[in-house]
């Protein structure tokens, strides 16, 4: 699947920011090498509402980079509601680059607040299984997913 530098056009015709959230098939992509403000979050649920034109519903995988500290209330309530009131949501992956069992718990907490009703949810270490196990649920290629965090890390600016 060829990419244009500046945008991610598909099929579906969505178009988002270069670096804010990918799509690939029906799936969301999220990265997050660190917790993420308000600003990000808000509009990355902007760009998930938008998704309600569309799709029906989704699966959202999200790549967390350090689990702490874990974002704050107005960050998680903005991601809530949208996750609420756009395109239903499937299933969430959850990418989770820690060695500490303390930060899945944190994780499991967090996606509970901000993913009410999404009976499948799950935490991997590796991206592989993670997008292996969303492609088993929204028959979007493994790939594709993969595809779609690369294109999120080349997009974050070096540090």
């Amino acid at each position: 699947m060829a990419l244009a530098s500046h945008n991610w056009q598909l099929n579906e015709q969505v178009c988002l920011p270069k670096g804010l959230a990918a799509v690939r098939g029906g799936v969301f992509i999220l990265y997050h090498p660190v917790t993420p403000s308000l600003e990000v979050a808000l509009r990355e649920a902007k760009a998930y509402l938008e998704m309600r034109r569309h799709f029906e519903s989704m699966a959202v995988l999200i790549w967390l980079g350090q689990p702490f500290p874990p974002p704050p209330a107005e960050v998680r309530a903005a991601f809530g509601a949208a996750f609420t009131a756009g395109p239903k949501v499937t299933a969430v992956a959850w990418v989770v680059d820690s060695e500490h069992s303390l930060g899945a718990s944190v994780v499991h907490s967090v996606s509970m607040q901000m993913f009410t009703g999404t009976s499948q949810v799950r935490l991997f270490r590796d991206p592989f299984e993670a997008a292996s196990w969303i492609s088993s649920i929204e028959g979007t290629e493994a790939e594709l997913i993969l595809d779609g965090l690369d294109t999120l890390d080349r997009a974050q600016p070096e540090p």
